[in-house]
């Protein structure tokens, strides 16, 4: 349904190639996954995980295994991107986690991490990845491009939010302002 961004139509002509390239086999979502190029959604959530807390290296681990199994790196940013705008309502509107149209492990872990990161590095995370995004569309490479965005938001991570760097540098405390 995501791929076919709301188009009964063009979710049938989907269906219909996927089931094509089965030959009569049971579909799983695997299938859908790999014929689309999409990852798993519990993967997206490991990815930006793992990205917003630094782990750069793990992250790029998530996104090359990914990538080796046909997830395209332009759909797999924008799924980090629905990730962070879910996370955001979450924060904001917390009952939005408990909604039952949402799958149960997506209001748990959507809770959790909302709980978890500051409503600023959401907000930064959004401005990066949606500029990101572009970046990638518009990259020679897409997979090289979604590797340098994830690598600046997992460094991104251990920045001050722009208001207490401000802060930090007029108390004159600049020990405290990252250099990296």
């Amino acid at each position: 349904a995501r791929a076919a961004d709301g188009s009964v139509r063009d979710g049938q002509s989907l269906l219909d190639q996927i089931i094509a390239t089965r030959a009569g086999a049971e579909l799983t979502d695997n299938d859908v996954r790999d014929v689309l190029g999409l990852a798993d959604r519990e993967r997206s959530f490991d990815l930006l995980e793992l990205a917003m807390g630094g782990d750069a290296s793990g992250a790029l681990s998530i996104m090359e295994e990914d990538y080796a199994n046909g997830a395209d790196p332009i759909i797999m940013l924008r799924d980090l991107l629905e990730a962070v705008h879910w996370l955001t309502r979450v924060k904001v509107t917390p009952a939005v986690a408990n909604d039952k149209a949402n799958p149960e492990s997506e209001r748990v872990r959507g809770a959790d991490l909302a709980g978890r990161l500051s409503m600023s590095s959401l907000s930064r995370g959004w401005q990066m990845l949606l500029k990101g995004l572009q970046e990638a569309q518009a990259a020679p490479s897409p997979i090289q491009a979604a590797e340098m965005i994830i690598i600046r938001l997992a460094y991104l991570s251990n920045l001050p939010a722009p208001a207490d760097a401000v802060k930090t540098i007029q108390m004159g405390d600049t020990n405290q302002v990252p250099t990296d």
